[in-house]
C-alpha cells in the first residue's frame, strides 16, 4: 500500500501535469489528482504544506528574549522569506530556547544555520563591548548599553539584507502550515526593551554597535545548506 508521502508525490505530479499547454492531458491529469485527493482524503491544503519543511536553532536568550535576538531571527526570516517562531521549554536548571524557521524547501535549514552562526558572533561582539565598558559602571548601565550595542549591530547587519519575494503559492502553503501546526495559538514576540530607559551617555553604544555591525558581510542565497553565511567582522568559526 502506498504511504502518504508517495501519495502526496503522486497528486503533486498531477497537478504539475495539469499546468500543460495540452488541454486534453492537462484535463485528464487534474481529474487523476482529484480521484487520488477523493480517495486517500488529501486536502488542497495538505498538498501545499507538504512544501513547507521546518528547522530549528538553539538560542542562548532563555524564557524571554532581548529584543536585539527578536529582531535578528526576523531579520534571519526575511532575508530567506521564511517564517520564525521562538519556543521555550525548561530543562535541567534552566529555561532554553530556539527558534523554529518555517518555509519552503532548503531555506528553513539555510536559515537556521545562519542564525546560529550570527547569533554566535553577536554573542561574542557584545561580551567583548561589555567588557570594554569602564568597570566602575552598574551591572544593570553595562547590561541595558549592551543590549543597545547589540540592537546597533542587527541594524547595521539588516540594512545589507535584500527581502526574499515570497509568491502567492509560497505564502498560502505558509499560511496552511500555521493553522495546522498553531492554530489561533501563535503569538508576535517582541523582546525585553532596556532602552527604554536609557540615558544620553547610553546611545553610544548603539552607535557603536551600528559601526561594527557595518564590518559584517551578510551573505544571501541558499546555493548549498553549508554556506558560508558571514565573512568579514569574524567570519565562521
Amino acid at each position: 500500500m502506498a504511504g502518504h508521502d508517495d501519495i502526496l508525490r503522486k497528486i503533486k505530479a498531477c497537478l504539475a501535469l495539469a499546468q500543460s499547454d495540452n488541454p486534453n492531458e492537462a484535463a485528464a491529469a487534474l481529474s487523476r489528482a482529484q480521484e487520488l485527493m477523493e480517495k486517500y482524503g488529501v486536502s488542497h491544503d495538505d498538498v501545499a504544506i507538504s512544501d513547507v519543511n521546518s528547522n530549528t536553532a538553539d538560542s542562548s536568550a532563555g524564557r524571554v528574549p532581548p529584543k536585539h535576538i527578536v529582531m535578528l531571527a526576523n531579520m534571519v526570516a526575511r532575508a530567506f522569506g521564511v517564517e520564525t517562531v521562538y519556543r521555550t521549554y525548561y530543562h535541567g536548571d534552566r529555561w532554553r530556547a530556539r527558534f523554529e524557521f518555517y518555509g519552503i524547501d532548503a531555506s528553513p535549514k539555510v536559515a537556521a544555520y545562519t542564525y546560529e552562526v550570527l547569533e554566535r558572533q553577536l554573542t561574542k561582539s557584545r561580551t567583548a563591548y561589555i567588557g570594554s565598558l569602564n568597570k566602575r559602571l552598574k551591572r544593570s548601565t553595562k547590561v541595558r548599553r549592551g543590549d543597545m550595542y547589540a540592537s546597533g549591530w542587527v541594524r547595521a547587519v539588516a540594512n545589507k539584507v535584500t527581502s526574499h519575494c515570497t509568491t502567492e503559492a509560497e505564502a498560502k502553503a505558509i499560511e496552511a502550515y500555521e493553522a495546522k501546526q498553531f492554530g489561533d495559538g501563535l503569538q508576535t514576540v517582541t523582546g525585553r526593551d532596556l532602552s527604554t530607559k536609557a540615558r544620553n551617555h547610553d546611545y553610544g553604544a548603539l552607535i557603536d554597535g551600528l559601526a561594527d555591525g557595518g564590518k559584517v558581510d551578510f551573505r544571501q542565497g541558499v546555493s548549498g545548506e553549508n554556506q558560508k553565511a558571514l565573512g568579514g567582522g569574524g567570519g565562521l568559526s
